[in-house]
């Protein structure tokens, strides 16, 4: 071989098909680095649905197992001491665009070594609002103008929320209890039903204070 052969390089030809792969090279990296990002986004999105759905299924089983029936001063509910309708029940501070389902007074919360000046008994709603189920919780269970309401978002992006309630052996779509009213008594069973995107139609049946 002479010496300005052994010198020549590369030809022209060597270099468009090493360009060639390694641009094949990298748009398999990039596909594959976009579909890793994809995956996790959708097991983020997942793992979080799944919590959200562990912490609804316990606060579901705390609140319908601890439903105390008590009237509650300071209320505009005409002796209800327990509500649900889907076409809304009398709210603590109805707000627009919301639509309260569900209104109890519930026992059970904790006040470890007493060192607040409250009982154990607090007023929860559940409220639709948009697509989003949501738990209002009052400080106390005697409504007053200071009160201090507090909201946690149990579900979101969830369509056809519906509460059904077990009287007898039928479900309705709609309970209340009345302050000394004779037979009146709380459904047995609460069922909670609605849809979400990728788990689809989902729903819950919570036993009540009513039926142990």
């Amino acid at each position: 071989m002479s010496r300005a052969r052994a010198e020549a390089g590369f030809s022209l030809i060597e270099i468009l098909v090493s360009v060639f792969i390694f641009a094949i090279i990298g748009a398999i990296s990039v596909a594959l680095l976009s579909s890793t990002l994809n995956a996790r986004s959708v097991n983020e999105d997942a793992l979080g649905q799944i919590a959200q759905l562990d912490r609804l299924r316990s606060l579901l089983r705390e609140d319908f197992g601890q439903i105390a029936l008590r009237d509650v001063r300071g209320d505009q509910s005409e002796g209800l001491v327990f509500a649900g309708d889907m076409a809304g029940v009398t709210a603590m501070r109805p707000q627009t665009g919301e639509q309260v389902v569900l209104s109890f007074t519930r026992r059970g919360r904790a006040n470890p070594g007493l060192v607040r000046a409250r009982s154990s008994l607090l007023h929860v709603e559940y409220l639709v609002r948009g697509e989003s189920l949501v738990r209002r919780v009052s400080d106390y269970p005697d409504l007053a103008e200071a009160t201090t309401l507090s909201e946690t978002v149990l579900l979101d992006q969830a369509s056809d929320i519906t509460l059904d309630f077990l009287a007898g052996t039928g479900w309705v779509r709609r309970a209340a209890v009345v302050s000394g009213a004779e037979g009146s008594g709380l459904p047995a069973a609460i069922r909670l039903r609605y849809t979400l995107p990728r788990l689809g139609a989902l729903e819950h049946i919570v036993l009540t204070s009513g039926a142990m």
